[in-house]
């Protein structure tokens, strides 16, 4: 059996999202959405998987297991109910969250916004609204003057070009469900400008900090030069790449690739969906919610996971590579990674080929902070509800009971000890 040996500071950890676990959150824009007589859910999110109530045992079960880094994020609509309104109770439970996360070795990172928004913003046309970036803010600042100096990391914003995209340019998958290009972009600036914003706001409380936003980044066929490909890149990806110029790190968040079909057809009706205006503005939102999904082009040869896109633990490598091109001078934090499966072992398959990757490419440029699988928990996976199992731990929907898989204590094994042993 060989080791793969990851330097010490490297961090091993998982991650949740407030609104994917916590529970009893119905006053967001996710809580109108799922909850709609047409609601395109398979389910309502209602009391995910009460980590909210179940913080300590979970901070028990990730010493357990060894686990030696937690991203959780603040769910901003816990924090501030009402405009301009703060929920003292609720800021006391995310600051001892982290407390008690330092407490036992286990490093908190922490995220602002993971998709969901308040329900008051999302009255007053959520992203869309001229000042959200500094309502963002303004919530922000609130937290980091009570959040513990000792915290090194900070997310602002997750996936930001996800929810832009799946909530203003797709009406069957995110809120606020607008298939418009003209308010996609106006919503996508005012993300950005709320990044940028934050990440100041962040530094000035705590000059100690590291904070990027995380970003959800495909693998592409970079020899396709598609022109709807390269449309949907920019508008997912680049640009919001470019607004992390200033960030400390680059979240890297990746799952698989996409494939678009080989077809000239199709190659010079993209053409025109793009460079004639009528069919730009009324043809072009529907053809783009054929792909406000999570799929490629899949094939009956193609392996899959239960999410449906190709198993693609490759694309972590593709992507680091990418990123350490566009921002040589730049560390990166693997924030996201990981695989729905029925199957335990092709969890520890799929881990086992990204970290061996990962431990290569960190050899040669010594710049990741760290990787964290998604997720510790079973959980609510959106629009999607609770078919998807990513979880290291499976959670029992009636009693809540925690079930750790074999791959916790795999993982576990990995993060405390900094060791990749393959066979």
């Amino acid at each position: 059996m060989n080791e793969l040996k990851f330097p010490n500071k490297f961090l091993f950890g998982t991650a949740v999202a407030s609104y994917q676990v916590e529970g009893g959150i119905y006053n967001n824009d996710w809580t109108i959405w799922e909850n709609k007589s047409n609601s395109v859910c398979v389910e309502p999110c209602n009391e995910a998987c009460k980590h909210y109530e179940l913080l300590d045992q979970d901070i028990e079960l990730l010493k357990e297991l060894g686990i030696k880094a937690f991203r959780f994020s603040i769910e901003w609509s816990r924090v501030e109910p009402t405009e301009g309104i703060y929920d003292t109770d609720a800021i006391n439970h995310y600051v001892e969250k982290a407390k008690k996360l330092i407490a036992n070795d286990i490093t908190p990172i922490i995220t602002f916004h993971h998709f969901t928004t308040p329900e008051w913003l999302y009255k007053k046309d959520s992203w869309l609204n001229p000042n959200a970036d500094n309502y963002f803010d303004s919530y922000v600042q609130k937290l980091m003057q009570n959040l513990p100096n000792e915290i090194e990391f900070f997310n602002t914003i997750n996936e930001p070009g996800i929810f832009a995209f799946f909530g203003y340019f797709s009406t069957n998958k995110f809120p606020p469900g607008i298939a418009n290009e003209t308010k996609f972009i106006q919503a996508s600036e005012n993300i950005m400008s709320a990044h940028k914003k934050a990440l100041k706001t962040i530094k000035k409380y705590n000059q100690n900090a590291k904070v990027g936003m995380t970003h959800a980044l495909q693998e592409w066929e970079d020899d396709d030069n598609n022109k709807l490909k390269e449309y949907l890149k920019y508008h997912l990806e680049d640009k919001f790449l470019d607004a992390s110029i200033d960030d400390d790190f680059i979240g890297l968040q990746t799952y698989t690739i996409v494939r678009y079909p080989k077809n000239i057809f199709l190659k010079i009706f993209n053409s025109l969906l793009l460079n004639i205006g009528f069919i730009r503005k009324f043809i072009l939102p529907r053809i783009i919610q054929i792909f406000a999904g999570r799929n490629g082009a899949i094939t009956s040869e193609t392996r899959t996971t239960k999410m449906g896109y190709e198993y693609r633990p490759e694309a972590v490598l593709y992507n680091l590579r990418r990123l350490n091109n566009i921002f040589p001078d730049k560390e990166i934090f693997i924030t996201e990674n990981g695989i729905a499966t029925d199957n335990d072992d092709e969890r520890i398959e799929f881990v086992t080929t990204v970290l061996k990757d990962v431990h290569r490419f960190q050899a040669e440029h010594n710049n990741v902070i760290g990787y964290l699988y998604w997720s510790l928990l079973d959980n609510f996976e959106w629009d999607l509800g609770y078919q998807m199992n990513f979880g290291l731990v499976e959670v029992n929907k009636e009693t809540y009971e925690r079930i750790p898989h074999k791959s916790a204590s795999w993982f576990g094994n990995i993060s405390s000890s900094n060791i990749l042993s393959i066979n």
